[in-house]
């Protein structure tokens, strides 16, 4: 496990690349057993996807869409997705560098968008957390999550600027990597779930 001063060292790393600060990769470890260390980023990120997980429970059933699973079948198919992407986003982005010829970062990249993994889950924990509450309609909560949404598309097309020191172009594509991906396993998820409307 990572210790409290690498924790809040990479937590401060992962902010400065949103702010486009220089020092920003100065504040993460980048050493071997740092990039296993950085996957306990999973732990601190989980909370916000089961706060995610139950306002999307809700908002089905708010939007009339028929799931054929209970809240917990539910719960536990769309947890195992977001474990499935921990782990096959950077086993896939090891064929993407070779690909890129970004090899020489690949660790350094992961561990980053590890950590930067929290702090997107914070910015888009705001419009579920209204929805929870009832101080939002699911109109203005599904607005506000595409908004958080492009916003963290724009930082994670920051990390990869950043970490890889590449072109925007190469950046926007590893970015369409990762939306691609995402969308196979929620396909596969919602395979699972079987979801349809009322």
């Amino acid at each position: 496990m990572p210790t409290s001063t690498e924790i809040i060292n990479a937590f401060i790393g992962a902010w400065k690349i949103a702010r486009r600060d220089p020092t920003a990769l100065s504040h993460f470890d980048f050493s071997a057993d740092a990039f296993w260390r950085s996957f306990a980023a999973f732990i601190f990120a989980m909370p916000f996807y089961l706060v995610f997980i139950s306002a999307e429970w809700r908002m089905i059933g708010e939007a009339d869409i028929i799931v054929t699973n209970t809240l917990l079948g539910y719960t536990t198919i769309e947890f195992l997705s977001y474990v499935a992407f921990w782990v096959l986003y950077p086993v896939s982005m090891v064929f993407v560098c070779r690909a890129a010829n970004l090899t020489q970062n690949f660790a350094p990249y992961i561990i980053a968008y590890n950590w930067s993994s929290v702090l997107v889950a914070v910015l888009l924990a705001p419009p579920y957390v209204l929805y929870s509450f009832g101080v939002a309609s699911i109109e203005t909560a599904a607005f506000l999550i595409l908004l958080v949404f492009v916003t963290a598309l724009l930082y994670r097309w920051q990390i990869a600027v950043t970490v890889f020191r590449t072109t925007p172009a190469i950046a926007a594509g590893i970015v369409a990597f990762e939306l691609v991906l995402g969308f196979l396993i929620n396909f596969v998820a919602s395979s699972f779930l079987g979801v349809g409307p009322q």
